[in-house]
């Protein structure tokens, strides 16, 4: 009797390891199922990157300017801008920006599905910055002063210099996303591409920077070039209910500059005799 329990036992533990065996077997197989699925994915890919490339920039853009002013912005940024592309480049090209993305689109660099998610990435991760930063910033509020620190705030503009900016914030988008399309030719070579946008922001905060700084407030964290419609919308240079000028300023004009800059790279292309980069090749 005792022979035939203990055979029973045997027979039901031996059936629960093929069990389990076979169930952990089912779950490995969906989980590398699962992950091939992703790799048959670029979109999702995409998003992903972007979404942690524009909460880098967005962050790091906005606490420096906080912290430091506009002074030491361009170059900081820029080079905060070489590893976000270092890291995310090689997804997604490293956009960062809705105006460098229309740009991509209108040159027919990427289709319209990857357009809108490329954008709807922007968005997201610039507002999961700005949420973060806020929390973090409430904190600092002393309980007698009930003061704190403030996010990048837009500048107001003075009467009759709305075409200043809107000048100001063309030029420094055209040559950002002429940087941004010329990186793209060397997407497969990352440092390349890093160095290059990250040298194409540098110029383009600089000059949209020296073209405002006298048309800004002296306040801290203010500013009036964003280059970045994300930036602008984070930094409430847009407000709501909309109005004309910041719509120009910060959408309108931002969107021009990105089409100007990514039709002038390929026309300066197209009138190189030679070319090393990988859409040449």
């Amino acid at each position: 009797m005792a022979t035939k329990k203990a055979s029973s036992s045997r027979k039901q533990s031996t059936v629960k390891a093929t069990t389990s065996k076979a169930t952990f077997s089912a779950y490995t197989k969906s989980v590398v199922k699962f992950g091939k699925a992703l790799k048959g994915m670029p979109l999702l890919g995409v998003i992903v990157a972007e979404f942690i490339g524009t909460f880098l920039l967005v962050a790091a853009t906005m606490s420096l300017t906080v912290t430091y002013g506009q002074l030491p912005v361009g170059l900081v940024v820029g080079l905060v801008l070489v590893a976000i592309v270092l890291l995310v480049g090689g997804v997604s090209g490293a956009h960062l920006n809705p105006a460098a993305t229309i740009g991509a689109y209108v040159t027919r660099k990427i289709s319209a599905i990857y357009a809108l998610g490329y954008i709807f990435a922007q968005a997201l991760g610039a507002t999961a910055a700005v949420k973060l930063l806020s929390t973090y910033l409430e904190a600092t509020k002393n309980a007698d002063t009930q003061s704190s620190l403030l996010l990048v705030k837009a500048s107001t503009i003075a009467d009759g210099k709305e075409w200043l900016v809107l000048f100001a914030e063309l030029i420094g988008v055209t040559i950002l996303t002429f940087g941004i399309a010329t990186a793209l030719r060397h997407k497969n070579n990352r440092a390349v591409a890093a160095i290059t946008q990250g040298f194409s922001i540098l110029a383009a905060l600089t000059i949209a920077g020296s073209l405002t700084i006298l048309l800004s407030s002296a306040q801290q964290g203010t500013t009036l070039a964003f280059l970045n419609p994300v930036i602008a919308f984070a930094a409430n240079a847009i407000p709501w209910p909309m109005t004309i000028w910041p719509i120009a300023i910060y959408i309108v004009a931002p969107v021009i500059g990105g089409i100007i800059g990514f039709a002038l790279q390929d026309y300066l292309h197209t009138q190189s005799d030679s070319c090393d980069c990988e859409t040449c090749n």
